[in-house]
């Protein structure tokens, strides 16, 4: 890492074209390196640092994680070339993650807000992915094939609005040639690829390999992508070297059959609920949160939430709910 200190920005309208029109962009320093370094701590309750893990591998692992059982996969994928392998995924924490709360706000960032609403054209949105994951060279082979992302939906996808949605990755460190830069490819160099297919290995899609790209970029910086775009993993190359990354992804409210976490099962949380007490109304509603006004809230269901979340400010609530009753009244 360097020692340089960036500041959040927003994104250019030309960055949101970029994402509308070829399918990925990447938003180079979008957040801070003050505000990802603030992180870090965060990080270190989840994951090995990269001296920790290389310092030793096994041992490391162990601890951390444990031994899995093998894999029951219908199909073993051999050790070299591109293949889904189970390992790929063993480093990862869900959302809410421990610490100071820092690593969550991230995930409402008023950057990454805004780049989701004004890409997706509504402000009425949904997280529905959040996790962090890290990877570490030598592990496994953590090249893939070709493929697009069908587990986030149970339909085909349409990609236009108001039905698109938006995958993310937030860079936690920097990721440079050697330490496994997504490579995607542009929706005007794979028309002619159904995005059915489950994957498309090198030999059966050449051209479309050839027209991979890079997304190399500091910590802060966002790779935002369609569910439509060709992407892949590839393998970290560079010695003792380490990768963290926050997915989180967004889509339009209302939308039940797009989704990848379901985050109520982590409701009782103590991440959960300081995470809550922090936040507005309109970050809260990213969540499916109901806002002041809806109509489930009545005076008992405002204090019994009160007690749940002790320290969340309720007053837009409450002042919603007064205004109703003055209103209805003759």
């Amino acid at each position: 890492m360097d020692d340089g200190v960036s500041v959040a920005r927003l994104a250019t309208d030309d960055e949101v074209a970029a994402w509308r029109d070829d399918g990925w962009v990447l938003l180079d320093g979008l957040i801070g390196t003050d505000e990802i370094d603030a992180v870090v701590d965060d990080l270190a309750e989840i994951f090995p640092t990269a001296e920790q893990y290389h310092s030793d591998p096994a041992g490391q692992t162990d601890r951390w994680i444990g031994r899995p059982p093998a894999s029951r996969e219908v199909f073993t994928w051999p050790e070299t070339g591109p293949g889904f392998r189970p390992e790929q995924h063993r480093w990862r924490g869900e959302f809410p993650f421990p610490g100071s709360g820092a690593l969550n706000r991230l995930c409402v960032h008023d950057a990454i807000v805004d780049f989701m609403q004004r890409a997706m054209g509504t402000t009425d949105l949904r997280c529905y992915q959040a996790q962090v994951t890290a990877k570490y060279t030598g592990f496994t082979n953590y090249e893939q094939p070709m493929h697009t992302d069908r587990n986030h939906s149970w339909l085909p996808l349409r990609m236009e609005p108001p039905w698109w949605h938006i995958e993310t990755f937030l860079y936690l460190s920097d990721v440079y040639e050697g330490c496994a830069p997504t490579h995607l490819v542009s929706v005007r160099d794979s028309a002619e690829y159904s995005t059915t297919v489950p994957l498309v290995m090198p030999k059966s899609g050449p051209d479309l390999y050839a027209a991979e790209r890079p997304a190399a970029g500091v910590r802060g910086s966002l790779l935002a992508y369609r569910t439509d775009v060709f992407h892949r993993a590839v393998d970290l190359t560079t010695p003792g070297s380490a990768r963290f990354l926050l997915n989180v992804s967004y889509k339009a409210a209302g939308q039940d059959w797009i989704g990848f976490h379901s985050l109520q099962s982590r409701a009782n949380s103590r991440e959960w609920v300081a995470f809550v007490e922090g936040l507005t109304p309109e970050q809260l509603a990213l969540f499916g949160f109901p806002g002041p006004g809806h109509p489930i809230w009545d005076d008992a269901l405002i204090e019994e939430t009160a007690l749940r979340y002790p320290h969340l400010d309720l007053s837009p609530w409450r002042a919603a709910r007064s205004g109703r009753s003055v209103a209805a009244r003759p």
